[in-house]
């Protein structure tokens, strides 16, 4: 019964199709980098930026990048390994408990396991930083 009401269904439904138009290659705009080399750049300074490039309020731009983090912080937390981009790869590694040494004594000391986040830069993130 169900098989003929999904087959009635799909007659109905308009037939899909299956070449996609290209759309056309949208130019990249420079980004404008305002804090010189080697300094930290403020998350205020940073939304203000986004905000340039993009072209839009300050208070939109904040909502978007907050949004955007929190469905980032959600699915890493969840131990979904999350690719940004040619940026990188931000996960969970897991550490096993281990035997460890006190530095100053010498004494064996037990190291709890423990899960710690990481971040795996792409292959393109490498290459970019190298030049």
């Amino acid at each position: 019964m169900a098989r003929k009401m999904a087959k009635k269904a799909a007659k109905k439904m308009p037939a899909r199709k299956s070449a996609k138009k290209a759309a056309a290659p949208v130019a990249k705009k420079a980004v404008k980098v305002s804090a010189p080399a080697g300094k930290t750049i403020t998350a205020s300074a940073l939304l203000q930026a986004v905000a340039d490039h993009n072209g839009m309020k300050k208070s939109e731009a904040k909502m978007f990048v907050e949004g955007y983090i929190d469905v980032v912080k959600a699915h890493v937390l969840k131990g979904v390994k999350v690719k940004i981009g040619d940026l990188g790869m931000i996960l969970i590694r897991h550490r096993k408990a281990r035997m460890g040494r006190n530095p100053q004594t010498g004494e064996p000391v037990k190291i709890k396991a423990s899960k710690k986040l990481a971040f795996r830069q792409s292959s393109v993130m490498k290459q970019a930083v190298a030049r």
